[in-house]
């Protein structure tokens, strides 16, 4: 018997959104909500919203719906992205130790 209810979203699009969205809001120097808008716009969004609804029945219906609908897009912010970021900053430490020269550190 399997579970029930949404299939767990990959680790490779939580941190790629998680990461985007903060490194945006550091750029232009505005809030994660205005920094995910604007990473809707980018031209790769669509193929990286399809691999997050990859196990959905109808995936083009809700990679456009979330492209289209303002609301769907503030609703999305609230329910993933605000955790997909506190997630992320939690492990960051983790992540800066693995790669570059502060891997080499002993």
């Amino acid at each position: 018997m399997g579970t029930k209810g949404r299939p767990k979203v990959s680790e490779f699009v939580k941190t790629s959104i998680a990461y985007k969205v903060i490194q945006y809001s550091k750029r232009y120097n505005e809030t994660p909500y205005k920094a995910w808008f604007r990473l809707i716009k980018h031209r790769a969004f669509t193929d990286l919203m399809s691999e997050h609804y990859k196990n959905s029945k109808d995936t083009e219906f809700w990679v456009e719906r979330i492209n289209v609908n303002f609301e769907t897009k503030k609703k999305f912010y609230t329910k993933h992205i605000k955790k997909f970021i506190e997630d992320f900053k939690k492990n960051e430490i983790k992540h800066r130790l693995t790669r570059g020269i502060g891997s080499l550190k002993s």
